[in-house]
């Protein structure tokens, strides 16, 4: 698993720690996270039917940005409800539709951390440049950014600088 690091402009909170790896499969990847922490402090998103939904990023949600060659990527946001959206953009931010994806995920907490893993169908390129990333919100009504990098200034998931991870074949860690 690969620490991801706290936006510098968010306080620190109840999570300590997020960490995430990402493993090729036939058809797409698997995604593991993990935040470790006072997890009864977060707010954290009742289970629902396991349906693409948009919004997600608005609470406690776990993301994956993938590149290939050229401008375009994809975002995957995967939420602890088992809700889930898929994206495709032309460029940062830019000619954003919905992206051909199906997602299965399972989330799990403890007394110390809340996990989630997601199975995600789409088209992945080989090779990739990866970006892991949390949106948390607690229950002080903050929400705290998690990423493997960010670019300078705010928190911006889509910047190439949180495509930190580079995956082949294989894996990334």
């Amino acid at each position: 698993m690969t620490l991801l690091v706290r936006h510098p402009d968010t306080p620190p909170g109840a999570i300590h720690a997020v960490d995430g790896e990402i493993v090729r499969i036939d058809g797409g990847v698997i995604a593991t996270f993990r935040a470790i922490g006072r997890i009864d402090e977060l707010v954290v998103p009742d289970p629902a039917a396991p349906e693409r939904t948009d919004d997600l990023w608005r609470h406690t949600c776990f993301e994956l940005f993938v590149q290939g060659e050229g401008s375009a990527y994809r975002e995957f946001n995967l939420s602890p409800s088992t809700q889930w959206a898929a994206y495709e953009f032309d460029a940062h931010r830019a000619g954003m539709r919905e992206a051909l994806a199906d997602v299965d995920i399972e989330c799990s907490r403890d007394s110390s951390g809340l996990s989630l893993i997601a199975t995600v169908r789409s088209e992945i390129p080989n090779p990739a440049h990866v970006a892991l990333t949390a949106v948390i919100e607690e229950r002080d009504g903050q929400l705290r950014y998690w990423a493997l990098a960010f670019a300078p200034g705010a928190p911006d998931f889509h910047a190439e600088a949180t495509r930190a991870m580079f995956l082949d074949g294989v894996d990334g860690q």
